[in-house]
Parts: structure tokens; sequence; C-alpha cells
């Protein structure tokens, strides 16, 4: 009788986390080896890759295009910004982070609710959240008084961590945001991860691929999708409550600059990869500086450029990109395919 002979473990699923613990690794003693300006800088760039990530929960995840998803980050940040005016005593910024995500949380769930509710799907979705986005940006320069205004929210006390009253620490300090921002993406990624493995991941996935007939085998479509548009619109709220140590708050992060932005840090990093969200922020961020003090004027053609040989040479972007080849490498060595 013939025995049964167990195939190796594939060595990816290792390499993942080999890849992942020497990130962690460097992101932990980045500080040590770098100035307070590329600690702010890296910390400012992992904020947007939370904001990347949220934005790659429901368009890569659910095929949901959100043209309008920067109101969320924005109105996280704001949210945080009039709390901390509205409440000068100690602990108020713990609350004022809750509000910053609880509050994106709830416009989402208002918001999806009419929209999904309301069968608005595919362009016209893209359509409604982009005219959103306009009108949002409107309301924040109207109401000046409350919001600033053009002249983007300030004189609100300092944000502090730590034990209320007793031991606190400036969240302004370089290494104090560049910590949180860490602590936030790891926990965002790890939050993503579970769920699209999850039960709801593969309703999720069903819906993507067919909505038809995911409905039709018995799935809440608009249900679904309005739990992981409003997961994925509190996450981005999140990322807003922590660019307020690292950035100022202004109408521009609630501009449809900013929500073509996300979109294009999701798309070179990889749709539906989680992890190519965070490259696709880190690496469109950095060339955008880099090229930003090289080139005064061309920078941003140049970044665009980038973008359009991106989608047209590797759709599924850099991380879809190494994925291929990975595979491509072990079916050889396998001999299914010719080298």
């Amino acid at each position: 009788m013939a025995t049964m002979t167990k195939s190796p473990a594939p060595a990816r699923p290792l390499l993942a986390r080999l890849l992942g613990s020497a990130a962690l690794l460097f992101l932990l003693v980045f500080p040590a080896i770098a100035s307070d300006y590329e600690v702010g800088l890296l910390g400012k760039f992992l904020v947007f890759g939370i904001f990347a990530l949220s934005l790659d929960l429901i368009w890569g995840f659910s095929g949901v295009v959100n043209f309008g998803h920067a109101i969320f980050f924005g109105a996280g940040a704001y949210a945080m910004g009039i709390l901390l005016k509205a409440l000068p005593f100690a602990g108020a910024t713990y609350i004022a982070a809750l509000g910053g995500v609880l509050f994106p949380a709830l416009l989402a769930l208002g918001m999806g609710y009419l929209l999904f509710y309301g069968r608005v799907s595919g362009v016209f979705f893209g359509v409604v959240t982009l005219a959103l986005t306009g009108a949002v940006h409107s309301i924040i320069i109207v109401n000046g008084n409350l919001t600033g205004g053009m002249n983007g929210l300030y004189g609100y006390p300092t944000p502090t961590l730590g034990i209320p009253g007793v031991w606190e620490i400036n969240w302004y300090e370089a290494n104090v945001s560049y910590y949180t921002a860490v602590a936030g993406s790891v926990g965002c990624l790890a939050l993503s991860r579970w769920l699209v493995k999850s039960d709801f991941g593969r309703a999720l996935g069903a819906i993507r691929e067919n909505e038809d007939r995911a409905a039709f085998l018995g799935y809440d479509v608009p249900q679904i999708k309005l739990i992981i548009f409003t997961i994925a619109c509190a996450m981005a709220g999140l990322s807003g409550v922590l660019y307020v140590p690292i950035g100022f708050i202004s109408p521009d992060l609630i501009g449809v600059t900013m929500s073509a932005s996300v979109l294009v840090w999701v798309a070179v990093g990889g749709r539906g990869t989680l992890i190519g969200a965070f490259i696709g922020a880190l690496l469109v961020n950095y060339l955008q500086t880099l090229l930003s003090d090289a080139f005064v004027v061309l920078w941003l053609l140049l970044v665009g450029l980038f973008f359009i040989l991106v989608v047209l040479f590797w759709p599924g972007g850099i991380v879809g990109l190494a994925r291929h080849e990975w595979l491509r490498v072990r079916l050889q060595r396998l001999g299914l395919v010719a080298r």
C-alpha cells in the first residue's frame, strides 16, 4: 500500500512573516538612527498608510470606489481639534481622539445607509461621494467660527498622552507622535487582516466578484457594505486623529486632491493587498517629497506620469507584481512552467 507523503509547507507565509518582523524592527529603531525631521516625515507617511488602508478595505475587498474618502480623514482631524478647544481639562485628549473616530463612523453610517439601501452603486456612488466632498469642503470654509475657515483650525490646547493630571507627555514631540503612528499602523493592519480572513471577509469577496450572485445566495449586500464602509471610515477618522500632532488641520484635508491622492496610493501599492496601501502611501509621498525639492514646478507632473506607468504596466500594483513574480518562480521550480 502506497504511503502518502506530506507536501512541504509553502515558503511564502514564512517569508512574509520574516519581512514583516524586519519591517517592524526597522520602524522601532528608526528614531535612534534618524533626525527629528526624518522621524516626523516617516510618521506622517505611516498615518497616510492607515488612511490608504481604510480605502483598500472598501475598494479592494468590496469593490466600492469612494471618491470622497478624504471627508472622513478630515472629519477625524477636525473633530479632535474642535473637541480639544471645547474640553480644556486634563484627559481631554482621549475624549477628543475618541470623538475623532466616532464622528466619521457615524457620518459614514448615515451616508452609507442612504446610499447602499438606496441601491446607489458603481459609477453613481463615485459621483455622489465626489459631490459630497465638494459640499463638505464648502461647509468647512463657510463655518469659519467653528472650523477656522480657509485659515485652518488652530489655537486648541496641546494634546497630551499618559495619566491625566499625574504624568503626561506632549503628543507633539517627534518620537511620541511617531510611535503612536507605528502602533496605529500595526493595530489597523492586524485588524484588517483578521477581518478579511474571517467569514465576513469571504462575504465581502463574494460581493466584489458578483454582487447579484451574492444576493441570490442569501447575503444581505447593503448591510455588509454598510458595515465595512463604517469600519473603514472609522479607520480613516483614526488616521485623521493621528495626523493632528504631525500636520496642520486645514480644508485641504477634505478636498478633492486628498481624495484623489489616496486612490493613487492604493492603486500604486496594490488594491486588495492591505500591505500595498502602506507601500503605495510611503513610496508616492517619498517621491513627492524628493521630487518637489529637485523639481519645484514639474514634480506633480512626474508623480502623475509614475502613476500612469504603474496602471499601464503593473495594474495589480507593486505588491501584485511581486506576488506574480513569486508565483512564477515557484511554478518554474516545480517544472510547471518553462523558464
